[in-house]
């Protein structure tokens, strides 16, 4: 019998997403949602400030233990099944694109909160699966759509749940859909639609994310941000950290307080 084989990049996820929980737990951080902006989680005001790659990092970051757990097992199931259907590397642009659509949906659509977790490329996952589950003829074997239903049941009520990103939800399932279909589908026409959809799909989003690219007067968290930058300062990051804060003070049109706060610490 042959061998499966093994998901490296599956378990390198979850290697990173542990180290990061522990970077995080560790930072010395009353505050563990600071800690965890310091560590690449999803936060607006830093986004338009310039540090774009946190659409990605968002998804490596999970400030609590039962949060990483269940992520991680899930991950382990769906994507180590994933993983060997598509093959690692377009495994992981499934993954890492679903993540990434997570966080566009949630910059276009809510305000300035910080975010973290791989909800949405597990999301992004799940759709994927659903698809070649469908073209593969599994949704007509009975056991296997009362599994799919329930699946998708408990999704759906864990969206009820405190503190759960919606948004990111909904933006990770969509990427993940469109991503599975334009890397495994063999049939060019349903390629081209799916593709014809994506581009409708991410010009809407694009067009929501330049209405919503802003930070309202009452997200304005001049605190926090002053405790992470100084945070990077006193690590040895000083232009990083003074570049940040003259960025924020452009952005929040404050007359250089964080800069000057900054200067003082």
């Amino acid at each position: 019998m042959k061998n499966k084989p093994v998901p490296y990049m599956t378990y390198a996820v979850l290697i990173i997403c542990l180290a990061v929980h522990l970077l995080i737990q560790f930072s010395g951080f009353d505050n563990l949602n600071e800690a965890a902006i310091l560590w690449g989680a999803y936060y607006k005001a830093f986004i338009l400030a310039g540090e774009w790659w946190r659409l990605l990092t968002a998804g490596f970051v999970h400030v609590q233990l039962l949060h990483l757990f269940v992520n991680g097992m899930a991950l382990s199931s769906l994507g180590s099944a994933m993983e060997r259907t598509l093959g690692r590397w377009k495994y992981l642009a499934v993954l890492l694109g679903s993540v990434i659509g997570g966080s566009l949906f949630l910059f276009a659509a809510e305000g300035n909160k910080v975010a973290v977790g791989i909800s949405g490329g597990l999301y992004g996952l799940m759709a994927g699966y659903t698809y070649m589950l469908i073209r593969a003829g599994g949704w007509k074997n009975p056991v296997v759509k009362t599994a799919l239903i329930r699946t998708y049941m408990i999704n759906l009520l864990i969206n009820f749940m405190p503190g759960v990103s919606v948004s990111g939800h909904i933006g990770g399932f969509m990427a993940g859909l469109f991503l599975t279909v334009l890397l495994t589908e063999a049939d060019k026409t349903v390629r081209l639609h799916y593709f014809a959809a994506a581009v409708l799909y991410f010009i809407f989003i694009g067009i929501l994310t330049g209405r919503n690219a802003y930070i309202a007067q009452d997200e304005e968290y001049y605190m926090t941000d002053l405790r992470v930058l100084s945070y990077e300062k006193d690590a040895g990051l000083s232009q990083h950290a003074e570049n940040m804060a003259a960025r924020l003070d452009d952005l929040y049109n404050n007359d250089g307080f964080l800069t000057e706060a900054l200067k003082g610490n």
